[in-house]
């Protein structure tokens, strides 16, 4: 089966957005919680393709994931910080920091002018507005007291008939605005056909996550359960049948009992 190419675009990356989003110009509270040459770790956790194709269709919103290894750590680097204007009218205005990605056991360069790892912080409410993410159907605001981001879920027609679920999720720290979580799961009836986990990793986090058991699986396990409670009924059946004469004749004794 071949996955029609196709990315979904979520609000929740407005920093780089082409879509300008406007509201009345105001002022904000926005600042930087990162300074340039600070670095982060970050893992890939996760790579799942159903189809060793299907990595181009990833590579279109995450450019970076072709050239990461699940569980090896790699480097972010923040290159530069935009200057926060006072007023901000439309979401093309938000300030953007431009960082780098490199292979943390070796320093390997593996891309520059990443615009999605890092927002700015302190005025969530106003991110909220200019954003207009409760206006959007499918995404689901996350805005907690340690993270904001979104949750985004929809899906499309592949060329085959089959119906393809994705969803995207995107958590940004609001200590100090960094990417702390991003998933990217497509499949369909029940079995993945691309898992993508990239989390900011720190000491004591696993690098690499197990992946869930399939629908498949599941129905495989099930009919097993089922099959060995059926064997069990037969046998205890054959058991009971095969009682010597006298334990059934007390068996049946002891219930006229009871009554």
């Amino acid at each position: 089966m071949k996955l029609k190419f196709r990315t979904l675009t979520l609000v929740l990356i407005l920093i780089c957005s082409s879509v300008a989003l406007t509201a009345e110009a105001q002022a904000n509270n926005l600042e930087w919680g990162v300074d340039v040459d600070e670095e982060f770790t970050y893992v890939l956790q996760r790579a799942y393709f159903a189809d060793p194709s299907y990595v181009q269709i990833v590579a279109a919103d995450m450019p970076y994931v072709p050239s990461m290894i699940v569980g090896e750590k790699t480097t972010l680097r923040v290159t530069g910080l935009d200057e926060i204007p006072s007023l901000i009218n439309e979401s093309s205005q938000m300030p953007k920091a431009t960082c780098e990605l490199e292979r943390a056991n070796d320093s390997v360069p593996i891309m520059a002018g990443l615009l999605d790892f890092v927002i700015p912080i302190g005025d969530w409410e106003f991110i909220n507005e200019i954003s207009n993410i409760t206006g959007l159907e499918g995404i689901t605001l996350i805005d907690t007291t340690d993270e904001w981001g979104t949750i985004g879920t929809g899906s499309y027609q592949a060329p085959d008939g089959s119906v393809i679920s994705i969803t995207v999720e995107i958590r940004y720290e609001k200590e100090n605005g960094t990417l702390n979580y991003m998933r990217q799961r497509r499949s369909t009836l029940g079995n993945d056909l691309i898992d993508i986990i990239l989390v900011n990793w720190h000491p004591g986090m696993p690098t690499v996550v197990e992946e869930g058991l399939q629908m498949s699986t599941l129905l495989v396990i099930l009919i097993a359960t089922t099959v060995g409670l059926i064997v069990a009924i037969i046998v205890y059946q054959g058991y009971r049948a095969k009682k010597p004469v006298v334990q059934k004749l007390g068996e049946t004794k002891r219930e006229t009992s009871k009554r």
